[in-house]
């Protein structure tokens, strides 16, 4: 399940939430892991056209190092602070996550397009910051549910997960289909402005 974003010729995808859950539950490298095979997933998987081998070898480095600074980033502070706190490591994990994704996407696009590296990155952190927080309080209750109560609670989550993703399509689709309802107006408004001189 991925999501292309509008203004981009990238997709974000829930792989985020496992990515979350696996610094909670599990070991670095099985972490790791989770992101670079969450990468190729969605690089190869159900794609319109064939993906360039530089954007798939992109990808799956830039989710490994990304997930890969997740963990170090919320093993350390938490190790650092001398704290044992889900909530803590699924924050400190999220922001190191989303802060280093959004912002190498945001350089590769700015230097393979010519655009301005900040406005792109306000436009990718604006569009997947709602995901993100969404998926890190998901990835949070998952792993708070299966630390209690096993693998059978955390397995409800899932459903939850489906429907964020279901709700952020249809987000999506609604900001597109606006935009181009006020292109067609402009368009509208300069043809009748037009008409008027002739």
């Amino acid at each position: 399940m991925k999501i292309r974003l509008p203004g981009f010729k990238t997709t974000i995808s829930i792989n985020f939430v496992f990515i979350l859950i696996g610094i909670a539950l599990f070991s670095f490298g099985e972490t790791v892991l989770i992101g670079l095979s969450g990468a190729l997933v969605q690089s190869l998987w159900n794609t319109q056209t064939r993906p360039n081998p530089v954007q798939v070898l992109f990808n799956a480095a830039c989710l490994t190092v990304c997930t890969a600074a997740a963990f170090g980033a919320s093993h350390g502070a938490l190790a650092m602070l001398s704290l044992n706190s889900l909530a803590a490591m699924m924050v400190v994990g999220a922001c190191a996550y989303v802060v280093l994704n959004t912002g190498l996407v945001s350089l590769i696009i700015s230097s393979a397009e010519g655009r301005p590296l900040r406005e792109l990155w306000s436009s990718c952190y604006e569009w997947t910051f709602p995901y993100f927080l969404v998926g890190a309080a998901v990835a949070g209750l998952a792993s708070a549910a299966s630390l209690g109560t096993g693998l059978g609670v955390t397995m409800l989550v899932v459903p939850v997960m489906y429907f964020v993703y279901v709700y952020y399509r249809m987000h999506i689709v609604r900001a597109v289909l606006d935009n181009l309802s006020n292109v067609s107006r402009e368009n509208e408004a300069l043809l009748i402005c037009s008409s008027q001189y002739r």
